[in-house]
């Protein structure tokens, strides 16, 4: 039986219908939201691909046993890490020294590259030489959340796989399953974006946060309160919530239908009578921000703080 979620079944059956004709390529690019099942599906891939029974994955051969333990010796996951959270160089050679190792359980070898759109150019570039020589009865897995931040050399070298996002109704269904209370199922889901994995992941602390910022935002007009607030909050959080802002609020000038926490409409309400051109710059702003955050890990926190905090102030809520 298959595992996943409904909205990934479709194309985790393709996959399971090309390798049990023997044409699975040895590069597989799945691009879509983490929140939406992006790892699931990856690790479920390579659980198949594992697996050394006909009907696979049967969660009883030996290749089974040793994924569910967490150490089948013929898997490899590389991951971004350090501050910058990026795949380096070195990482991509581990890669390159696994390839060519003779598989321990006499199978198939596979390596996951989790976020492999955070390669920098050297990383990138090594695993291309890879892709162009792929070793026999060993898969790529790669998970990315963009496709355009890879490089065309590497996305033409790989069979891409785009995920399908939930409807709402399969969303909160899943949350339901994973025994969400019903009274926050939209809550949740509007925090995430649609994305139920993530919106499963909330703790008591997130939510918190975000009703924090809900009524802060709502009510505060005075510049220092307001700057002082944004520098005590995780800033990643903080700009998500406010770009969900201003895109249900553009949204809403445009007469589509937007689900919002409860909390939440109010601010949206007021937010969609600003002119649609100074919510389009300060969204510009936020997702300037973001990058630059992302990209800089020493940037001045209580300048940019201050600077988003005047900004918000100017919309003239």
């Amino acid at each position: 039986m298959n595992p996943l979620p409904e909205w990934l079944t479709p194309l985790s059956h393709r996959v399971e219908q090309i390798l049990a004709q023997g044409r699975l390529p040895h590069a597989l690019l799945l691009i879509g939201r983490p929140g939406d099942g992006l790892h699931e599906l990856g690790r479920y891939l390579g659980d198949l691909i594992l697996c050394q029974a006909d009907n696979r994955p049967c969660g009883q051969c030996k290749s089974c046993l040793l994924l569910k333990a967490g150490v089948h010796p013929d898997r490899l996951t590389i991951e971004p890490e350090g501050k910058s959270e990026v795949i380096k160089v070195a990482q991509v050679r581990e890669v390159g020294h696994f390839m060519h190792e003779t598989a321990q359980q006499g199978g198939n070898k596979v390596i996951r590259l989790v976020g492999a759109d955070r390669m920098n150019i050297a990383s990138a570039n090594a695993l291309l030489k890879m892709l162009e020589e792929p070793n026999r009865d060993t898969y790529l897995i790669l998970e990315a959340g963009s496709l355009s931040r890879l490089l065309p050399t590497v996305r033409s070298r790989c069979r891409i796989y785009k995920l399908d996002r939930p409807t709402f109704e399969q969303a909160a269904s899943y949350l339901g399953g994973q025994g969400v209370d019903a009274t926050e199922v939209n809550h949740r889901l509007s925090m995430a974006e649609g994305a139920p994995m993530e919106a499963v992941a909330f703790d008591q602390d997130a939510l918190e946060s975000w009703n924090r910022q809900v009524a802060t935002f709502q009510r505060e007009r005075d510049f220092s309160a307001l700057a002082a607030f944004i520098h005590q909050q995780i800033p990643q959080r903080l700009l998500r919530q406010l770009l969900l802002w201003v895109d249900a609020a553009l949204r809403m000038q445009h007469n589509t239908e937007v689900i919002l926490p409860d909390t939440d409409r109010p601010l949206v309400d007021r937010l969609s009578q600003v002119e649609g051109a100074s919510l389009f710059r300060f969204r510009d702003y936020i997702l300037e921000l973001t990058g630059s955050l992302q990209n800089q890990a020493n940037l001045n926190q209580q300048m940019w703080s201050e600077q988003l905090a005047a900004r918000w102030l100017e919309l003239q809520l």
